[in-house]
C-alpha cells in the first residue's frame, strides 16, 4: 500500500477536474446558443448523464496514469533495491512526474472541452479532426471572435471561462489537498485508500448502470460525448477513408452520373465535367431548355404553399391503403386522403433513425454509412430544398412535437428554415396539432408570402404508448398490436389538422405531402431492433402528395426519400444547381395515363432508384429488385423482387438453385450499391 501513497494527488486532481467539467456542462446545457435559442430544450434530461459520463472517463484516465506510475515506481524500487518503497526518493520523483503529466493532461482536456462546447453551440457539432480541417484557415479565427462578441447568451463569457478555468481547477485541487491533510491528521492515513476510493468505485458503478441501462439514449450520448472519446474515436475507431483516390473518384463519378441520367430519362440536367468540379460528383445544373420550360414557369408563378407532414415511425406494413387486407385499418384518414392523391406505393426511407430519414428528405442524399451525420457533419454546408424555397421568398417553418435539439436536428433546421417551433408542453400530437392549426391558419397564411410548414409528429414512437388517452388494456397489448393504436391516434390528429384548414382559400393553392420518417421492425424477417437490417419493416413507408393538378394515382415507381427534394422543387417551379442524388418523381406527370378496373389512374412506372442506409446495413432498389446488405462488409445479402413489398420471398436463398440472371443481378446491385454509398459518403463529408 505504501507504494500507492505517493500517487494520491492524482485522485485529488481527478476530483478537481470533475468539478470543473460539471461547471462547463452547466454553462453548455443551461445556456442558449449564440443565436438566442436554447442549446437543449430539456437540460434536466442531459445534466445528470453529463455528470456521470465525465466521472467515468476521468476515473478511467486516473486508473491508466495510476497503473503506469506505479509500474514505473516498481521498476525504480527494484533497481534501487530500497527497503521502503514509500520513502524511496526516486519513487517520489516518479510520483511527482506522473502527477505533473496528469495535471497537464487534464489542463489540455479542459481547454479542448471548452472549445468543443463552443463549437457545439456555434456549429452544432463536436470538435473533430474533420471540422478542424474544414475551418483551418485564419479567417475562421476572425469569424469566431465576431461570434463571441455577438453571442446572444452572454458575450465574451467564453474568454472569462478560458482565463479562470485552470486557476479555479488548481484552487479546487489545493482545497481538496488541504481537506485531506486535515482528515489524515498525525496518523498520515491516505484518504483515497479508504472511504474516498470506495465512494468513487460505488459512484462509478452507479453511473455506468444509470447511463447504459437505467436511462439510455443514443442521441443524448452522442451530444454529450467527451473530448477524450472524440480524440480516441478519430485516432483509432473511426474508419479512415482519406477521401477517395483520384482514380476511384473519377470511376465512381462516371458510374453514378451515367446511372442517374439513365434513370432520369432525359437530358434536361447536365453534370459539369471540368476538373474544378471533380470533387463535386453529384453537382448538376439545369439546361436552358429546362429553365425555359413553360410548366415550370407556370408553377413558379402560382407560388404554391406546401405542408409537409412527417409521421413518426408510420410503417408501410400497417398503413391501410398500402395493405387493403388489414381490417379494420389503423389509418382511415390517410386512406381516404390517399384515394384523392398521387400515391407512391414503393417508397422507402433513406436513413434511420429519425435524423437519417429527416435529413435525407431535406438534402436528397442518403444518411452517412459510418458517421453520426446529424452531429459529426453539422459543420458541412449541405443545402436542402427548404433553403431554396427560403432564398426565393418563402416563409419556411419547422414544427416538431419532439425536441429537435435532442438529436441535433435543430441545428440543421436553423440552417434552412425561417423559424423552428417546439415546446415541451406540446409533445403530444393533439396539443402539437392545435398549435400547428392556429399558426398555419392564422399567421403563416396571412403573412403575404408563400409558405412551407413542416410538421414532425411524435406520438407513434417506440414503445408505442405515447398516445394520449391510451387505456391500460391498450398499453398492455403486444408491440405488434400496440403500434396500430398509436398509428391510429396520429392518423386522427392529422385528420384534425387537415379538416381545420381545408376550407381556407389558400388551401386550394397548397400541396400537402404526407409521409413517414421511417418504419420500425417488429419481428418480421427475424428482426426486432433498429440496427437489425434494411427490410421493409423499417424502410417501406407511406408517401403521397395531394394538391391541384395531381390526379388520384397509384404509382409503382421505385422511390426513396432522396427523391423528395427535387420533387418538391418541381412543384414549386424551381430548377437550380444542386447535389441531390434523387429524381423528380413528377418529371412525367403530364403524360397520358390509363385507369384500372377500379378507376384509379395507373401511369406506367418511371425508372426509379431507392437508396438507403440503416444502422450498419444499406439497400438499393433498381431494375425491379431490392438488394439489402450488411455494409460495408457484405457479410449478409438479401435480394427481393421490388413488388414483394412484404419481402416474403428471398431470391438469394439456396444459391445453388439460382438462375444465372438472378446471380448476375445480385452481383450488379452489390457493386452499384457500393459505388453509390461511397460517393454519397464522400459528398456528405465534403459538402459544397
Amino acid at each position: 500500500m505504501k507504494l500507492f501513497a505517493p500517487f494520491q494527488n492524482l485522485v485529488l486532481i481527478s476530483l478537481a477536474a470533475w468539478v470543473t467539467h460539471i461547471l462547463l456542462r452547466v454553462l453548455l446545457l443551461f445556456r442558449s446558443n449564440p443565436y438566442g435559442f436554447p442549446f437543449v430544450s430539456k437540460p434536466d434530461w442531459f445534466i445528470f448523464h453529463a455528470v456521470c459520463i465525465d466521472f467515468m472517463w476521468i476515473v478511467n484516465a486516473l486508473v491508466v496514469f495510476l497503473v503506469l506510475g506505479v509500474l514505473a515506481a516498481l521498476l525504480v524500487f527494484k533497481i534501487t533495491k530500497s527497503s521502503d518503497s514509500g520513502s524511496c526518493p526516486k519513487v517520489a520523483i516518479v510520483a511527482k512526474a506522473t502527477t505533473i503529466l496528469y495535471a497537464v493532461f487534464h489542463s489540455v482536456i479542459l481547454l479542448l472541452t471548452l472549445l468543443d462546447n463552443e463549437t457545439q453551440r456555434f456549429l452544432g457539432g463536436h470538435l473533430t479532426f474533420g471540422l478542424v480541417d474544414t475551418y483551418k484557415d485564419t479567417s475562421s479565427i476572425i469569424v469566431f471572435y465576431d461570434y463571441v462578441a455577438n453571442d446572444l447568451s452572454v458575450p465574451y463569457l467564453q474568454f472569462v471561462v478560458l482565463v479562470l478555468m485552470l486557476p479555479a481547477t488548481y484552487g479546487l485541487y489545493r482545497l481538496f489537498r488541504k481537506w485531506c491533510r486535515l482528515r489524515a491528521g498525525d496518523s498520515g492515513d491516505s484518504f483515497y485508500l479508504k472511504k474516498s476510493v470506495i465512494a468513487m468505485v460505488v459512484f462509478y458503478i452507479a453511473s455506468y448502470l444509470f447511463v447504459y441501462f437505467i436511462w439510455t439514449g443514443h442521441a443524448r450520448m452522442t451530444k454529450l460525448r467527451p473530448v477524450v472519446s472524440l480524440i480516441y474515436n478519430d485516432l483509432f475507431v473511426t474508419e479512415k477513408t482519406g477521401g477517395l483516390a483520384e482514380a476511384d473518384l473519377a470511376s465512381y463519378r462516371a458510374s453514378y452520373q451515367t446511372l442517374w441520367q439513365k434513370i432520369e430519362g432525359d437530358s434536361l440536367w447536365q453534370f459539369l465535367d471540368s476538373d474544378a468540379n471533380n470533387h463535386l460528383p453529384l453537382y448538376r445544373v439545369p439546361t436552358q431548355s429546362l429553365l425555359d420550360n413553360e410548366s415550370l414557369k407556370s408553377q413558379r408563378e402560382k407560388k404554391p404553399n406546401f405542408i409537409l407532414v412527417l409521421m413518426e415511425s408510420q410503417r408501410g406494413l400497417n398503413t391501410g391503403y398500402m395493405n387493403p387486407q388489414i381490417q379494420p385499418t389503423p389509418t382511415p384518414f390517410m386512406d381516404s386522403m390517399a384515394a384523392h392523391s398521387h400515391v407512391w406505393l414503393r417508397m422507402h426511407t433513406s436513413g434511420v433513425p429519425t435524423t437519417g430519414g429527416v435529413l435525407s428528405t431535406h438534402i436528397g442524399i442518403p444518411q452517412h454509412s459510418r458517421l453520426a451525420q446529424a452531429t459529426d457533419l453539422a459543420h458541412v454546408k449541405l443545402p436542402s430544398f427548404v433553403s431554396v424555397l427560403t432564398e426565393n421568398g418563402y416563409s419556411t417553418h419547422y414544427m416538431s412535437a419532439a425536441d429537435p435539439a435532442w438529436d441535433n436536428l435543430g441545428v440543421w433546421m436553423a440552417k434552412w428554415y425561417t423559424a423552428e417551433h417546439y415546446d415541451r408542453s406540446r409533445e403530444d400530437d393533439s396539443t402539437f396539432m392545435d398549435h400547428a392549426i392556429e399558426y398555419v391558419r392564422d399567421t403563416l397564411s396571412k403573412s403575404g408570402k408563400p409558405f412551407l410548414a413542416t410538421l414532425m409528429t411524435r406520438s407513434n414512437h417506440y414503445p408505442f404508448n405515447f398516445a394520449a388517452g391510451m387505456t391500460d388494456e391498450q398499453k398492455n397489448k403486444p408491440l405488434q398490436e400496440r403500434i396500430n393504436v398509436t398509428m391510429n391516434y396520429a392518423d386522427r390528429q392529422l385528420a384534425r389538422f387537415i379538416r381545420a384548414v381545408e376550407n381556407e382559400d389558400w388551401y386550394q393553392n397548397t400541396y400537402v405531402i404526407v409521409m413517414a420518417d421511417h418504419g420500425f421492425p417488429l419481428g418480421e424477417n427475424g428482426v426486432s431492433t433498429m440496427n437489425g437490417g434494411g427490410f421493409s419493416n423499417i424502410s417501406w413507408i407511406p408517401f403521397f402528395i395531394h394538391g391541384q393538378g395531381l390526379d388520384a394515382t397509384l404509382d409503382t415507381t421505385t422511390a426513396a426519400q432522396i427523391d423528395i427534394a427535387p420533387t418538391v422543387l418541381e412543384l414549386a417551379g424551381y430548377a437550380v444547381p444542386n447535389i441531390f442524388m434523387g429524381h423528380n418523381l413528377l418529371r412525367d406527370a403530364y403524360q397520358p395515363i390509363v385507369e384500372d378496373s377500379l378507376g384509379a389512374s395507373l401511369p406506367p412506372p418511371l425508372a426509379g432508384l431507392s437508396l438507403g442506409v440503416y444502422s450498419g446495413y444499406s439497400a438499393i432498389g433498381l431494375d425491379g429488385y431490392r438488394f439489402i446488405a450488411k455494409y460495408p462488409s457484405f457479410e449478409e445479402t438479401y435480394l427481393f423482387a421490388d413488388g414483394d413489398t412484404h419481402q416474403e420471398h428471398e431470391l438469394l436463398a439456396g444459391s445453388s438453385d439460382l438462375s444465372d440472371n438472378t446471380q448476375k443481378e445480385g452481383a450488379y446491385l452489390k457493386a452499384t450499391l457500393d459505388t453509390l454509398i461511397k460517393i454519397s459518403d464522400y459528398t456528405l463529408e465534403r459538402g459544397l
